[in-house]
C-alpha cells in the first residue's frame, strides 16, 4: 500500500480536498491516503514550504508528498515532481519545495508534460485536481518517473530566500521563517548553533532568556525557545507575539550569545 500525504490551502469547508482524494482513488484504489494539513493560509508560498519542511520526514521511506499551494496555477510556473534518496514530492515550482531542496538528496526533477497522465479536461484553475492529483496516484501505482515527463536541473527550481542566516562569535541574526497559530515565530536559526544563554531583539522588542519551556516563562513578556522544529522560536506566554509586533515572514532577528 502506497502512502501519499495531503497539503493544500483548500480549507475544510469548499470540496476541494475530497475531489483529490477522489481523483487519487478512482485511478489507484489501493493508496493510503493522510492528510497533513488543508489549512495552508490561502496562496502563502512561505507557510507551505515551512509545512511540508517540518513534516515530510516523519512518513515512511518512499511516501509521496503532494503539496497544493498554487497562486500561478493556469500560468507558465512549471508543474513538478521531485524524487529524493527517500521521498518523492509533486506540486507547483514556485518555491514550496525550498526546504526540501536544501535538506534532502535529490535523485532527479522532472517536469510533469505527459498529458496521457493527466485528467482529460484540464481547468486552467484547479490543477491540483487535473495534474497533481493523478501523478500522485499513477507514481502511487507504479508509473516511472522519467515516464511522466522531461527531467529539469534542480538548480533552476525557483526558491525562497531564506539563506540570511548569519552567525558570528557573538552572536546571530536569521530571519522569521514562519508563525503558527498560536502567534509564535518560528526563525531559520538552528537549535544547533544557540547556547543555553541569549538574549536579542525583534522588531525593537527586546527578549531576554531562552526558556526550556512556554509555561515557565514570564507571562506579557518575550522569551525564546528551541523550537519541535528545529529552530529558535520566539514567544509570549500565554500572548500572541505576532499580533504585538505585527510580524510577517522575512522579518529579521537578531541574538546575542
Amino acid at each position: 500500500m502506497q502512502l501519499i500525504t495531503l497539503t493544500t490551502d483548500f480549507g475544510d469547508i469548499d470540496p476541494y480536498a475530497g475531489v483529490l482524494k477522489g481523483v487519487i482513488l478512482n485511478i489507484f484504489p489501493y493508496a493510503k491516503i493522510v492528510d497533513i494539513t488543508h489549512n495552508i493560509s490561502p496562496q502563502d508560498i512561505w507557510h507551505a514550504n515551512w509545512s511540508i519542511e517540518s513534516s515530510y520526514n516523519y512518513f515512511p521511506v518512499k511516501a509521496i508528498h503532494l503539496c497544493i499551494v498554487d497562486p500561478g496555477v493556469g500560468s507558465e510556473r512549471k508543474p513538478i515532481l521531485i524524487e529524493t534518496k527517500n521521498y518523492f514530492f509533486i506540486g507547483p515550482d514556485n518555491g514550496i519545495f525550498t526546504g526540501i531542496l536544501e535538506k534532502e538528496e535529490i535523485v532527479k526533477v522532472i517536469h510533469l508534460k505527459e498529458r496521457k497522465y493527466w485528467l482529460p479536461d484540464i481547468s486552467q484553475t484547479f490543477h491540483g485536481r487535473d495534474i497533481f492529483a493523478p501523478i500522485a496516484a499513477y507514481l502511487a501505482k507504479g508509473v516511472e518517473p522519467l515516464d511522466f515527463g522531461d527531467t529539469l536541473n534542480k538548480e533552476d527550481l525557483i526558491k525562497l530566500p531564506i539563506h540570511n542566516f548569519v552567525k558570528t562569535e557573538k552572536g546571530c541574526a536569521g530571519i522569521v521563517k514562519h508563525i503558527d497559530q498560536f502567534g509564535n515565530i518560528i526563525t531559520n536559526i538552528p537549535n544547533s548553533n544557540l547556547p543555553n544563554k541569549l538574549h536579542g531583539k525583534f522588531k525593537n522588542v527586546d527578549f531576554k532568556g531562552l526558556a526550556s519551556n512556554y509555561s515557565e516563562a514570564e507571562p506579557n513578556k518575550v522569551f525564546a525557545i528551541k523550537g519541535s522544529s528545529s529552530y529558535l522560536e520566539l514567544f509570549i506566554n500565554k500572548g500572541n507575539i505576532a499580533k504585538v509586533t505585527n510580524a510577517k515572514a522575512g522579518d529579521k532577528v537578531e541574538v546575542k550569545f
